[in-house]
């Protein structure tokens, strides 16, 4: 992608704009690629094995995050445009653009904390946390209200059979997002709401480009993905998912530590149980959602147009 990129033109249209989120995230993909490096390099070897490997990843692992959240605010816009016929994302070009490079700034948070921090220090990880916090979410609010415009002003309209899975991919992929987001703000120290934000969050990622494949299946040759199974799929993976964050939630208010499993949680009370049990169904379903995926894009491909 940085070797023969796609001009993005003088004159930006809207192709143009997705085409610059495009580029952005590579830049944000060889950014991490340079922190893992560079972490390799300076990590001690001499680390206990696990607090070696957190340190390792943690930097590069920041940067991705940046990477797969402008994919998928790329895909959003596509989605939005694809199903609205109609209705535009309010959002020119231009800005969308700017959004897109205010995304893509936060994420050059990662080397300046490789050069002013000791790796293992707390401060090396709070600084990319918090690049990660801030510089990523700035471009997500606007982008997501102008996507939810676009779909809400074609609310009432009747979409064909092709359309149908687009909408659903895309507001699911929203509703599990912004839920991964908000339960971000709530989380107070070392319990299981921390992979509940982050789950919600690369779900509405996963989702986003489930949406962006059925998207692109009939420019690539193949089939539209069409029928009840192709609609009630997102929604079956999202709402799995759902059930699966509140789940983690639903035990973290009770403490239940994340990283640690089996006898070790130490769930002592009915809500404790109740609250990973959730977790579980909701996983069962997620990955039941994840599967039809597989079998409606198989579908599709089957029927080549």
């Amino acid at each position: 992608g940085l070797s023969r990129p796609a001009p993005v033109g003088l004159v930006p249209d809207g192709t143009a704009a997705l085409r610059f989120g495009l580029h952005a995230s590579v830049v944000a993909a060889a950014v991490a690629l340079i922190a893992f490096a560079w972490a390799l390099a300076l990590v001690p070897a001499d680390l206990p094995a696990k607090a070696y490997y957190e340190i390792l990843y943690w930097g590069g692992g920041h940067a991705l995050q940046f990477t797969w959240t402008l994919l998928m605010l790329v895909a959003w816009l596509a989605l939005a445009q694809a199903q609205a016929l109609g209705a535009r994302v309010p959002l020119s070009p231009r800005v969308v653009m700017l959004l897109f490079a205010v995304a893509l700034a936060g994420v050059f948070v990662t080397p300046l904390a490789y050069l002013v921090h000791d790796v293992s220090s707390v401060e090396h990880r709070q600084m990319h946390t918090w690049g990660m916090r801030i510089g990523g979410g700035l471009a997500i609010a606007p982008l997501a209200l102008a996507v939810l415009v676009a779909v809400v002003q074609r609310r009432g309209a009747v979409l064909d059979a092709a359309q149908r899975p687009l909408r659903a991919a895309l507001l699911a992929s929203m509703l599990l997002f912004i839920a991964g987001g908000l339960i971000g703000l709530a989380i107070d120290g070392s319990n299981v709401k921390i992979p509940a934000h982050y789950h919600g969050c690369i779900v509405g990622v996963t989702l986003a480009l489930m949406g962006l494949v059925l998207h692109l299946l009939p420019q690539l040759g193949y089939a539209s993905a069409q029928g009840r199974l192709a609609i009630v799929q997102p929604w079956l993976y999202g709402i799995g998912q759902l059930l699966h964050i509140a789940g983690l939630v639903w035990s973290g208010g009770y403490g239940v530590q994340r990283k640690v499993a089996g006898s070790e949680q130490v769930l002592r009370s009915t809500g404790e149980v109740a609250g990973m049990g959730l977790m579980g169904l909701g996983g069962l379903l997620a990955i039941i959602g994840g599967l039809l995926f597989v079998v409606v894009v198989l579908r599709a491909v089957r029927n080549r147009r």
